[in-house]
């Protein structure tokens, strides 16, 4: 067995398990017929066995609903405070994935946790490939300079870029400006101006006769990975590339920078990871166990083929300042103070002046650790609820994410407190995580999905996820599988918005804040399927567990679609950041918790899960009806048809109405029948993935990416994917009928999962 296993199969629990199990099914056949009808009739029940009273005591707690007056305890016992304590102690240092204060903190939660009331915490280890620049304020920093053209050694010293936000330049444990996993290098060449460094942008340079062959390319951040702008860089020639944080997609206009506001200063940038695919690129598909393969370094196909470095907004500024070439599109433009143009080269008194790149980044191994913590169920030990978040970050991260760690840990006060003093024990085991190694590419838990992706798929009864988890304090942002969009609708409408004076539930500030339709009559927020970019990626598209992420969102009326928030992944990121300017009260940080942890408490406790899977039915008809729209001429010209998948869109919708009315008619007296039903609700999601899908663990048929930049059609991914690069030839077409297939029997098998036990015998 391997010793670092997370505590899911402690005998205890197994043997608690098949006590339950067996006796459910001796006390339903022998007390439900024979105890109970002679019980109601001698109330004391004299003549009964000890064993014959533990059966029926099991049956009746096996039907009992949830203690409602638990969710009341949860909600008034979470204290701002104590998370604000929490928050000043986690972020007083840096705290990066893979060294010392990293796995500090992962042992100081461990013993809090357990401190705290958990039955059980471990540290699930994986040994995983970092990149690092030189740490510690040894060795060379990573920056970018321009040099004399003709003298490539020549290097002008005043254009040199900052390596580090100049107040943590004494700070051996803040690392210096960098991308992870950037291979190292030293190119040099003539600069060019390239947008956000997406496809379409290094369509207008090519066309508007710009060459970036052998050139240094600057790109703004977002709209767009970074190791993705780094290869689309290459891929036109480039040898090195840049980026920045443009104040336009960062901060408010005529906004306060940090620290007379929390807008971005000139003086600081984003670190990031820039691999082209998430997890550890050593074991693509498997845990990064001891026992584990690992690739050779130079067969990693997911590096990013040139040198990248990140510079602050000033730098840029001076570097764009003096480009040559023509002026750049106006929706190029940004709001620094200068005009902004193309490129090749520079003009002026720095004409004949090249760009060079010194980046000391490289690969190294370093053991990172997940924190795994378990209450255990009292009836159904062998079903979890899962609350998650990642503990690492790249500086102090007091936002990202040492908020969301800060109020796991309350949560578990709250929680392991209950359990302590034997006031409440869930249903359902509930199952803390705290992810190592988020920030460089989802390793911590990704390679725990990896490692337990069945026992998730068959138990996972919810996955709920934290990331950013106070990053404003205006509104919820948040995205969910379908089927749990009621559960967290009626969540929010139980806990207060964060500014008393309102009198409203944050369901009604989410409703008018970001509503779903800001035209309808009686407005409802804004919940969809969840993006990319953080930990729930694994558990949502590669085992298709039920889940829902969120954070709390500043007020985007007066920034960037494209904003996270100002100070994201820089050492502004910082505790001061947070008391002055996001959660002075940290009203909202108990408010975030209160929705945690009433989602977990209901979904832990509850005797029937309160998911809807009739909620699939209208994405499956959305994207049926883009598939239709956007491909239909062109499928029905190559003969593929698409009559089987519109069959087994109308088969899931029938299915989850019949479903959906079997689940309000259960008989709450029938445990077996709870059980299967329960079951059915968690395995409909997970009915949506396939396989055979020919990613590592993109395998969702609905909401996995397409990974297609130019096509924009809302139709099924891995139509979309095939279709993504124009003209389709004989072996593209073979795949799109292959993938109307794997889609058409991956639906059809979803509304088997929620049919009734007849389905095993096929179509009628």
């Amino acid at each position: 067995m391997d010793p670092y296993l997370p505590n899911v199969r402690c005998p205890t629990m197994s043997k608690g398990r098949y006590i339950f199990l067996a006796v459910l099914c001796g006390a339903f056949a022998f007390a439900l017929g024979i105890i109970i009808g002679w019980f109601s009739k001698t109330e004391a029940g004299p003549g009964l066995t000890a064993e014959d009273r533990a059966a029926l005591d099991m049956y009746r707690e096996s039907i009992e609903d949830a203690d409602e007056t638990i969710r009341d305890h949860i909600l008034t016992n979470i204290d701002a405070e104590r998370i604000r304590e929490n928050l000043r102690e986690l972020s007083a240092k840096p705290h990066m994935a893979g060294t010392p204060p990293d796995h500090e903190m992962a042992e100081l939660l461990k013993r809090r946790w357990l401190e705290n009331g958990l039955d059980e915490v471990r540290l699930v280890p994986y040994d995983v490939l970092l990149s690092y620049p030189p740490l510690g304020r040894e060795g060379p920093n990573n920056t970018v300079v321009t040099v004399d053209g003709a003298d490539p050694a020549r290097e002008f010293e005043d254009t040199r870029s900052l390596h580090i936000e100049p107040e943590y330049q004494d700070d051996p444990d803040a690392v210096q400006f960098f991308n992870a996993y950037s291979p190292p290098g030293h190119p040099v060449g003539e600069l060019v101006f390239a947008n956000y460094g997406r496809l379409e942008d290094f369509d207008y340079l090519r066309q508007a006769g710009v060459n970036c062959t052998g050139k240094i390319v600057l790109m703004k951040y977002r709209s767009g990975g970074r190791g993705t702008k780094a290869r689309n860089a290459a891929a036109a020639g480039a040898i090195g590339a840049i980026l920045y944080p443009e104040p336009a997609d960062t901060n408010a206009p005529g906004g306060k920078v940090y620290p007379e506001g929390w807008d971005l200063p000139g003086t600081g940038t984003e670190r990031g990871g820039s691999l082209l695919e998430p997890g550890d690129p050593l074991t693509p598909g498997y845990p990064a166990t001891d026992y584990a393969y690992h690739l050779p370094e130079e067969k990693i196909t997911v590096f990013p083929p040139i040198p990248l470095q990140p510079i602050a907004y000033n730098d840029a500024q001076n570097y764009l300042s003096h480009l040559d070439g023509d002026v750049a599109p106006a929706d190029w433009n940004g709001t620094l103070p200068i005009t902004y143009r193309l490129g090749p080269g520079f003009t002026g008194d720095w004409a004949g002046r090249k760009v060079a790149l010194h980046v000391y980044t490289n690969t190294t191994m370093r053991r990172v650790y997940n924190v795994v913590g378990l209450i255990k169920g009292r009836l159904e030990p062998d079903r979890y609820v899962m609350l998650g978040n990642h503990y690492d970050a790249w500086v102090q991260g007091a936002i990202d994410d040492t908020s969301s760690t800060a109020m796991s840990l309350e949560l578990t006060r709250v929680f392991g407190g209950l359990v302590k003093d034997d006031k409440w024990r869930p249903r359902r085991s509930v199952v803390f995580a705290a992810w190592g190694a988020e920030e460089f590419a989802l390793l911590g838990s990704l390679e725990y999905v990896e490692q337990f992706t069945y026992l998730i798929k068959e138990r996972m009864v919810a996955y709920i996820n934290m990331d950013i988890g106070v990053g404003g304090n205006y509104t919820i942002f948040g995205g969910c599988s379908p089927p749990l969009v009621d559960v967290i609708y009626d969540t929010t409408k139980q806990v207060p918005d964060p500014d008393a004076s309102l009198g409203k539930s944050i369901y009604e500030t989410w409703a008018e804040r970001d509503p779903k339709d800001a035209d309808a009559d009686v407005k409802v927020p804004k919940l969809g399927w969840p993006g990319v970019g953080t930990d729930y990626i694994s558990f949502g598209r590669r085992v298709g567990t039920p889940l829902f992420t969120f954070a709390y969102v500043h007020d985007q009326t007066n920034y960037s679609p494209r904003s996270v928030y100002p100070s994201y992944h820089t050492a502004y990121d910082n505790m001061d950041v947070m008391e002055r300017f996001v959660d002075p009260d940290f009203t909202v940080h108990r408010a975030m918790a209160r929705i945690s942890g009433e989602l977990v408490r209901r979904l832990a406790d509850a005797l029937v899960l309160p998911y809807d899977s009739r909620k699939y039915a209208p994405s499956l008809s959305a994207f049926l009806q883009a598939t239709e729209e956007d491909f239909g001429s062109m499928l029905h010209d190559q003969d593929i048809s698409i009559d089987a998948l519109r069959s087994a869109v109308a088969n899931y919708t029938v299915a989850a109405e019949d479903f959906q009315g079997r689940v309000q008619a259960i008989d709450k007296k029938d445990p077996m029948q709870i059980r299967r039903l329960n079951d059915q609700m968690v395995q409909v999601n997970t009915a949506f993935i396939d396989i055979h899908q020919p990613h590592h663990f993109e395998k969702h048929v609905l909401f996995s990416p397409s990974g297609c930049a130019t096509n924009s059609s809302a139709a099924f991914p891995g139509i979309v994917r095939t279709m993504c690069d124009g003209p389709v030839n004989e072996e593209g077409w073979r795949e799109i009928k292959k993938q109307v297939a794997a889609i058409t029997s991956t639906i059809q098998s979803a509304a088997d999962v929620i049919s009734d036990v007849d389905s095993i015998l096929g179509p009628s």
